[in-house]
């Protein structure tokens, strides 16, 4: 049971991605203003996936990862005779194993940032295409992503609000106002600046 996420990693114990908002918690922060709409589901999980692939990564849930790259990979850098290595993610709460080739690696550092130190490597025998694979754990937890839950439900209901013509309304928790240019833009993925604000502390970028 896997999954070959769209960045360039797996997911080791999953099948799919799971949605950071459910149809349930949606008519709860909506008072139940779209309960029974058939686009829901549909538009949550669109807006999911515009977030995932913005910040780069599957962000929620924290899960099992594999990252396997090759020696020439841009995300590897060779410093003295460390390797340091950027994972695709941030959140990252334990560093399994690391194997170089053949080799299991012992002595490495890791930050949350996804920043992994891979010290004193022996480059002799190693070659550019030498795979290097690097088991860990990274991800939001259910208690971290109300901010996000929030910005999914505005996307789902401006989707859903706008496609019928609405210009502005309030609904449970959330209150939307759409100019022009959004109303005649239904899509659940369109994600302007005030989102992109919101989801930047998630976004991957290289740290060397």
């Amino acid at each position: 049971m896997s999954l070959m996420t769209n960045w360039g990693y797996e997911l080791t114990e999953a099948e799919q991605l799971t949605d950071m908002l459910t149809v349930e918690e949606f008519n709860t922060f909506t008072a139940n203003r779209y309960a029974g709409d058939v686009r829901t589901e549909g538009n949550i999980k669109a807006a999911c996936m515009a977030i995932r692939n913005y910040v780069g990564w599957h962000l929620y849930p924290s899960a099992a990862c594999k990252l396997s790259v090759l020696m020439n990979d841009r995300r590897v850098v060779i410093t003295g005779s460390d390797l340091l290595i950027q994972l695709p993610a941030k959140f990252v709460t334990e560093v399994t194993s690391v194997t170089i080739g053949e080799t299991a690696c012992e002595n490495y550092s890791f930050e949350t940032n996804g920043t992994l130190r891979i010290y004193d490597v022996t480059f002799a025998g190693l070659k550019r295409y030498t795979q290097i694979e690097v088991v860990y754990t990274a991800g939001l937890t259910a208690g971290m992503i109300d901010s996000l839950k929030e910005l999914i439900a505005h996307r789902a209901t401006h989707a859903a609000a706008s496609s019928n013509g609405v210009t502005s309304e309030a609904a449970g928790g959330i209150s939307v106002t759409y100019n022009a240019g959004w109303v005649n833009n239904a899509r659940a993925t369109a994600l302007p600046d005030d989102n992109k604000e919101v989801l930047a502390p998630y976004r991957l970028q290289g740290v060397f």
